[in-house]
């Protein structure tokens, strides 16, 4: 062995030497790395909480964090919550007039959109009137219903009228009456007026006589006899002892309690008769259609039994009062009534569909399902540019068929939603609530 072999060292560890330093320097610029980064991440931080930002999920609107991170519920990136910018003096206008109480607007994405499947619509100025449509109800009117009694008390002899429903004249029999009162005052009458006759020559005893027979003609016309009736007494010179009860009009007979042998007293209903040439229908029309509809106003009538056959008639009272249940106005019509060898056509207790003639003019229409009813306001959601929905206030008019007229608060040629609307009102109420509550 040679004296340079003992006095160097192994060639193995000058290599060893150099990869500890190098492995050294590595770790020392790691570490470097690390603290700058965690410093810058500190700053972002304090710039982020000084500058006020606040980070909320796109799909849970109520997840709020003053720095960046991700959503505990479905684990999505908080993204930043748009700042509410100052508005310049000139632009502080208040919005109460087109604004909803309680609701916000709402930015939705493309994909969200046709996630939940909106549709949207057009505010058009179209044709409004032509007619009003609603469902009616025939009665019998009230001008043509007769009901028949007595003046004085008796025994029901006979019965000509004897069933319910039966078609009767003007004037005709319906049963006769046998009274003691009415008899009583017959035989007076006769008795006066054979004493007027008998009586002699003489102006006391003429007026006296005159005066008896007056006095015992004017009883029986109390008791209910007609003129006609009294007269063929005197005619005859004999008492009627069976007084006949006739109807006062043409018609049906709708109520009957006459029974033969039944006693009656004064003011006993015996028969019912409506006189169903004339009939009324009511309707109900919407508190909103009330302006649109006047008295002498023309109508038709298709009843469900009849379909395709129309009755003309006009609207003849509008009620003073509305009913708060159900917020609607109480029409009555009159038709003329046909009849056939079956009867009236118009059936009192039919249905059918009344069809009001309105006079024509424009207004702006939406689809009526654009329109949020709460029952005391009305709104609707108006599409703007870059996925944004405002919540409007508006006045709605009449309905047909499946569209609503517009009065006031959204402008033609604007875009309402549609379909969906029911997922914007719940994430316009909810961001609504949080923007409420946020600081």
């Amino acid at each position: 062995m040679s004296t340079d072999d003992l006095a160097g060292p192994p060639g193995g560890v000058r290599t060893m030497s150099i990869v500890r330093w190098i492995l050294v320097a590595i770790t020392v610029f790691v570490a470097i790395g690390s603290i700058l980064s965690y410093a810058a991440v500190r700053h972002g931080g304090a710039a982020s909480a000084s500058s006020g930002q606040r980070y909320h999920c796109p799909m849970h609107p109520s997840v709020v964090a003053d720095h960046p991170g991700e959503c505990p519920i479905c684990s999505m990136t908080l993204v930043p919550k748009p700042q509410a910018v100052p508005p310049k003096p000139a632009e502080m206008k208040p919005r109460a007039a087109a604004g909803v109480a309680g609701l916000a607007d709402v930015e939705l994405t493309p994909e969200r959109i046709q996630l939940i499947g909106m549709r949207t619509a057009p505010v058009r100025r179209e044709a409004v009137g032509g007619e009003l449509r609603t469902v009616g109800v025939v009665a019998a009117s009230e001008r043509g219903l007769a009901q028949i009694n007595t003046r004085f008390s008796g025994w029901i002899q006979k019965l000509l009228v004897s069933e319910s429903g039966e078609r009767v004249r003007r004037g005709q029999v319906l049963a006769t009456i046998y009274s003691p009162d009415v008899l009583r005052a017959q035989q007076e009458l006769l008795v006066a007026h054979g004493w007027n006759a008998a009586a002699p020559n003489g102006q006391d005893h003429d007026d006296f006589a005159s005066g008896l027979d007056a006095n015992a003609r004017r009883r029986l016309e109390l008791l209910g006899i007609s003129p006609p009736e009294i007269d063929e007494i005197l005619r005859t010179g004999k008492a009627i002892e069976a007084i006949a009860i006739r109807s006062p009009v043409d018609g049906y007979v709708v109520g009957k309690s006459a029974v033969v042998g039944v006693a009656v007293q004064p003011g006993t209903v015996l028969f019912e008769v409506a006189d169903l040439s004339q009939v009324w229908v009511t309707a109900d029309v919407y508190e909103q259609d009330i302006s649109r509809v006047k008295v002498g106003q023309r109508a038709r009538l298709e009843l469900s039994s009849f379909p395709g056959e129309l009755h003309t008639g006009k609207v003849s009272f509008i009620s003073p009062t509305l009913d708060s249940g159900n917020r609607t106005l109480r029409l009555r019509l009159e038709f003329k009534n046909r009849s056939d060898r079956n009867g009236p056509r118009l059936r009192p207790g039919m249905y059918g569909t009344v069809y009001l003639d309105l006079p024509s003019t424009t207004g702006l229409m939406v689809p009526a399902e654009a329109v949020v009813d709460t029952g005391e306001k009305h709104y609707l959601f108006v599409s703007k540019d870059g996925g944004r929905f405002e919540p409007r206030a508006v006045k709605v008019g009449a309905h047909f068929k499946d569209k609503v007229e517009i009065v006031s608060g959204v402008a033609e040629g604007e875009t309402v939603v549609t379909t969906g609307n029911f997922l914007v009102d719940s994430e316009s109420r909810l961001r609504a609530a949080i923007e409420g509550t946020s600081p």
